[in-house]
């Protein structure tokens, strides 16, 4: 896959709820389209054997897809998606202490309300940990800025 940064992404400032905030990813870069997240990994993200537990490192790979795909330039928002399909490949361990790249980038899209992501995670030297793709679908209700149908509009 290898994800690289474009040129015109820039410092974002996102605060994930939920889930995703108990993880402790933050969003560092995005655009449309592309994201770059970071992760500094605690002990309570490992498993009995001290590596990152998988659970975790699909949170990352899922959320960095639905980020780099759902984020609405114009409105300064995000829309919502739900994901459909995931795969995710698991190369290399991390451990506790590591900081972790996740970069997401969109894909081509069949329609207006499906889109295809590809994910990769790597650790401080770049090596890669794990990579992801996925099919989502934008939560339904909401239109292209993002907002809320209320109606038959």
């Amino acid at each position: 896959m290898a994800i690289e940064r474009p040129a015109d992404a820039r410092p974002a400032d996102y605060a994930f709820r939920g889930f995703n905030a108990l993880i402790g990813h933050k969003v560092e870069f995005w655009r449309p389209g592309f994201v770059e997240m970071s992760l500094e990994v605690r002990p309570e993200l490992c498993n009995a054997s001290g590596i990152v537990h998988g659970g975790v490192l699909m949170t990352l790979l899922d959320s960095a897809s639905g980020v780099a795909c759902t984020f609405d330039e114009k409105a300064g928002t995000r829309r919502y998606s739900v994901t459909l399909a995931f795969t995710t490949q698991f190369l290399k361990a991390a451990r506790s202490g590591d900081r972790l790249r996740i970069l997401g980038a969109k894909r081509e899209s069949p329609g207006r309300t499906t889109f295809f992501a590809e994910t990769e995670i790597l650790d401080g030297s770049g090596a890669l940990i794990a990579t992801g793709s996925g099919t989502f679908r934008y939560r339904a209700g909401e239109r292209a800025d993002g907002s809320l149908r209320l109606g038959a509009d």
